[in-house]
């Protein structure tokens, strides 16, 4: 069972939405899923809240950090395949690594300077919290609403400055579609969206499972590992 933990000190980076995309996508391969909101506003919970929500999903709220741990004792007894903790977004939200062990941790950030910044940031306090739980946890930023249009170039500096800190980049972005902010507004999943003439989403549906797939090929190895154990 998979723990990945969603986690970036500023707001607005694509956190929430990363977190429910992986979800779905999971979902759409047959997996059982437990979402953590520990977000206060709890966007996930919200959505859940709104119809055709998929029953592979189940969405617990832990609004403290005091709540992790409750939020994952229920969410295993559904006996979930993977377990997705979205997390506030400030630097309290790092405050999950006190509380679960995670096989994975993605920042997500939007293709500025600044977001690249606010990643580093995350990804020493990751990698504080790791020293101190003695173990090396593994990170991945994640290029998070990338216009369709932007060129290639307009991200090198970014990308460059992450590589200047030996931060991973997981090679699928999340291309900034209509599809993807529907969700929060009229629930369910892709399907669902369909049926509302939502454009773009057969286009919003490969975006989702490249992605993915990126995430599944770098926890397969754990997977295996706590399977032969």
């Amino acid at each position: 069972m998979p723990n990945i933990a969603f986690i970036s000190p500023k707001g607005g980076a694509g956190k929430t939405t990363a977190a429910l995309l992986l979800a779905l996508g999971l979902a759409e391969r047959g997996a059982r899923v437990a979402l953590i909101d520990s977000d206060p506003n709890k966007p996930l919970v919200r959505w859940a809240g709104l119809p055709g929500r998929p029953e592979a999903i189940t969405v617990h709220a832990a609004p403290t950090v005091q709540d992790i741990r409750d939020a994952a004792q229920e969410a295993r007894r559904r006996n979930p395949d993977w377990v997705i903790v979205d997390t506030e977004g400030s630097v309290r939200g790092a405050m999950v690594f006190a509380a679960l062990r995670f096989d994975l941790v993605i920042t997500p950030l939007n293709g500025s300077t600044m977001d690249a910044i606010e990643a580093i940031k995350a990804s020493e306090l990751v990698a504080s919290f790791g020293r101190r739980a003695g173990n090396n946890l593994m990170q991945q930023c994640l290029l998070s609403r990338v216009p369709a249009a932007l060129k290639p170039r307009s991200l090198a500096a970014v990308v460059g400055l992450l590589k200047e800190r030996e931060l991973d980049i997981l090679p699928t972005p999340l291309i900034e579609k209509e599809a993807f902010r529907a969700l929060f507004e009229l629930g369910g999943g892709l399907d669902g969206l369909e049926a509302h003439g939502i454009a773009g989403v057969a286009a919003a549906r490969r975006n989702i499972e490249a992605y993915v797939e990126a995430v599944s090929q770098l926890v397969q190895p754990a997977e295996g590992l706590r399977r032969a154990c």
